[in-house]
């Protein structure tokens, strides 16, 4: 199944794609999740990440949820740009959409978008297209 479950293909390129940041790409994930906290509360996320970390220990998956969550913020870590800056909150987002993608399936709407939504914003999509469409894991979209 993978390190990170069902979803480690997507777990992967979020992690490949943490390694080599931008710092305007660093900017925009800050601006898309403090938005997000700003406008639910910061509440909305601390109960977003407890319904993910139940839903991870509901599906036997608690230990690939927490891998992707500590990984994706490892591998952020690695790829810190010099000097000062939003790196905490940048990191908590990546932790977050690491983690949501593990248990996507078992998560809400709101908790997609609180949880996932600033990566996708900035980042984009994380399902495969081209040739290997056909191979791929079942699609992450809502």
């Amino acid at each position: 199944m993978g390190d990170y479950g069902p979803a480690s293909s997507q777990v992967y390129s979020l992690i490949d794609h943490v390694g080599h940041i931008s710092l305007d790409e660093a900017g925009d994930l800050f601006d898309a999740h403090a938005t997000r906290i700003l406008i639910h509360g910061s509440d909305a996320e601390r109960l977003a990440l407890a319904r993910a970390r139940k839903a991870s220990v509901i599906a036997r998956l608690e230990p690939e949820y927490l891998r992707a969550r500590h990984d994706a913020a490892a591998a952020w870590r690695q790829a810190l740009p010099e000097g000062r800056g939003p790196w905490l909150l940048v990191g908590q987002a990546i932790a977050n959409a690491a983690g949501a993608l593990v248990v996507f399936t078992a998560l809400d709407e709101k908790e997609v978008q609180l949880l996932l939504g600033p990566w996708r914003q900035t980042m984009g999509s994380l399902e495969p297209v081209g040739p290997g469409l056909r191979r791929r894991v079942p699609a992450l979209t809502r």
